[in-house]
């Protein structure tokens, strides 16, 4: 790395992150063992200051995990969570595969109108976790962890192809808008995108998540009837407290727009009222109960990212990828280079930060190469929406802590579904996008 030109902080900052990616890949060490570590060699071998280094502590996300912990046992306690997951059992729950295919449907279609990874997985996880409880996956059976890392890796990779459904593509988006003076159309980007990207690739996930992790679901008739009795009874006053502290938090975040308010401190609001005037959460119960391993990761992964900016490990690379040169090259082979190229770059930066590395070089890497400006722009899509390890998407590490799974099985669910993915979705895109004249350069 020193001889590919990089120095002081950015060489330091390279390094470090090899070292600690390398030790969450394989799970060597704990996850919070990790992640402690990681901030430790970063205040301590360069010089980005603690402002930089412990920047997860002060981010919306950090506080989200927090919020969505009370959230989540608000839901337990009071018995909404139960409600919700009695009603998707009838539908859901006669078996594993529909069960799994539900979820990433429900995951796919928030994304329509929740423009927040963070905030459908904060909603979607202790709903995830209910109806597991209600259908036989109990703590430690291979189904729960396939069904809630399914939900949660929908929740980030299908809503990829849905312009305004999270960070990355509106990064893109806007850079592009900016850089190129390209305009992308809801309507145009979707047909681009929903038949690969959101269709194949949740069928892909389904189908690794039942390879991975086999299991059945076990509700009795008995359990069937009692579900169905606990959903026809009135509601309860605090189950009527919680659904009114929901549909707040669900409004503030659809309306972050106008108040820009983030996400992180409304859940951190609607905490509070749990915690407090509301009384739907004993806050000693909750200190009981709480683990602060998640919340060390979710800080560590913000730092890194952080850490990663501040240095300059992109601006440093980037003259290298301008270099690229796509003109000597057919079609196919140079799609293939920009899908890794994109996948390159969700190792180095996260796929939220991807976009912004990769779109203003759109110009230099389209200057005589065989594809369309827009299929140059639109290949980043593919790689950012092929999360390999768990630290490439940070909502992802957020449902991780708040479901308790393990960075093993995430791991290996994410590398599964990456290698299948790359094996079907990628050439199956191509192909799409050459059938719908997206692929090729318009002649003179």
């Amino acid at each position: 790395m020193y001889i590919a030109g990089l120095r002081g902080d950015t060489l330091a900052v390279a390094v470090v992150v090899l070292l600690c990616l390398s030790y969450w890949a394989t799970g060597w060490l704990p996850d919070f063992l990790v992640s402690l570590l990681l901030m430790f060699l970063l205040a301590t071998c360069t010089s980005l200051g603690a402002t930089v280094v412990f920047s997860g502590f002060t981010s919306s996300a950090f506080w989200l995990v927090f919020s969505g912990a009370v959230i989540g046992m608000a839901l337990s306690v009071t018995g909404l969570g139960e409600r919700v997951a009695s009603r998707l059992a009838d539908h859901c729950g006669h078996a594993y595969g529909l069960a799994l295919m539900g979820f990433a449907a429900i995951a796919f279609a928030l994304g329509i109108g929740m423009p927040s990874t963070l905030g459908r997985i904060a909603i979607l996880t202790p709903i995830v976790l209910s109806f597991c409880d209600r259908v036989g996956l109990v703590q430690g059976r291979p189904g729960r962890t396939g069904l809630m890392l399914a939900t949660a890796l929908a929740s980030c990779e299908l809503s990829t192809a849905i312009l305004p459904a999270n960070l990355p593509n509106l990064v893109m988006a806007g850079t592009a808008e900016t850089v190129l003076g390209l305009r992308l159309g809801y309507g145009e980007y979707a047909v681009a995108l929903v038949p690969t990207l959101a269709i194949v690739r949740g069928v892909v996930l389904v189908i690794v998540a039942r390879r991975l992790f086999p299991d059945r679901l076990t509700m009795r008739g008995g359990e069937r009837a009692d579900a169905s009795t606990a959903m026809n009874t009135a509601m309860r006053p605090d189950e009527k407290r919680l659904l009114g502290a929901l549909a707040l938090m669900l409004t503030l975040w659809l309306t972050e727009p106008w108040h820009h308010i983030a996400a992180g401190w409304v859940g951190l609001g609607v905490a509070l009222l749990c915690l407090g005037p509301l009384r739907l959460v004993n806050p000693d119960a909750f200190l009981e109960q709480v683990k602060l391993a998640p919340l060390w990761f979710v800080a560590a992964i913000i730092g890194l990212t952080a850490a990663v900016d501040h240095a300059g490990l992109a601006s440093a690379l980037r003259p290298a990828l301008a270099r690229l040169d796509l003109a000597q090259m057919s079609t196919m082979p140079a799609f293939l280079i920009l899908v890794a190229l994109s996948i390159a770059l969700t190792f180095l930066v996260t796929s939220n930060a991807a976009p912004a590395l990769y779109t203003p070089l759109v110009p230099a890497l389209a200057l005589g190469a065989p594809l369309s400006v827009k299929a140059v722009l639109l290949a980043q899509t593919v790689g950012i929406s092929t999360i390999a390890l768990p630290y490439q998407a940070p909502p992802l590490v957020l449902a991780m802590a708040l479901a308790g799974v393990g960075i093993r099985d995430a791991t290996r669910y994410c590398l599964a579904s990456a290698a299948v993915a790359l094996l079907t979705v990628v050439p199956l895109t191509a192909l799409w996008w050459q059938i719908a004249g997206l692929l090729h350069r318009a002649a003179p």
